[in-house]
C-alpha cells in the first residue's frame, strides 16, 4: 500500500498542487533542488527511498524527483561533476559532511545573499 505522504511528493501530485498555489502579490518564491547520483553514497533514509523515487520520478534528491523541484519565480537545481551527488540531507547539511564541488556553507551565503539585494 502507498504511502500517502510518499504519493504526495510525486511530479503527478506536486505538478497538480503546483497549479492550485498561488503568490500573493509581493511575496517571492523560490525552489530549489539537487540530484543524488547514487543510493550508496546517501544517509539512512534516503539511500532507502532513492530506489523507490527513481522508478516512479527518475533523478531525485533521495526524497523528491527533479520534475518536482521547480516551484516560484527562481528554480536552482544542484549537481556535482562527481558520483556522490548531492541529498536532500546534504541540502540541509544534516550530515555535516564535506562534499567535493559542494560548499553547503558558501551556497547558504550565496542565497541569503541574493535575497539581500533583491530588498528581501
Amino acid at each position: 500500500m502507498e504511502n500517502a505522504a510518499v504519493a504526495d511528493l510525486t511530479a503527478d501530485a506536486c505538478m497538480k498542487r503546483n497549479e492550485i498555489l498561488t503568490f500573493p502579490e509581493g511575496i517571492y518564491a523560490q525552489s530549489i533542488g539537487s540530484v543524488m547520483e547514487h543510493p550508496r553514497k546517501g544517509h539512512f533514509p534516503l539511500n532507502l527511498s532513492y530506489r523507490y523515487v527513481k522508478n516512479y520520478d527518475g533523478d531525485n534528491d533521495g526524497l523528491v524527483g527533479e520534475s518536482s523541484f521547480a516551484w516560484g519565480e527562481k528554480y536552482t537545481l544542484l549537481r556535482t561533476k562527481g558520483k556522490r551527488g548531492i541529498s536532500h540531507c546534504d541540502i540541509i547539511d544534516l550530515g555535516k559532511e564535506n562534499i567535493k564541488d559542494f560548499d553547503v556553507r558558501a551556497f547558504y551565503t550565496e542565497l541569503v545573499s541574493d535575497l539581500r539585494q533583491r530588498g528581501l
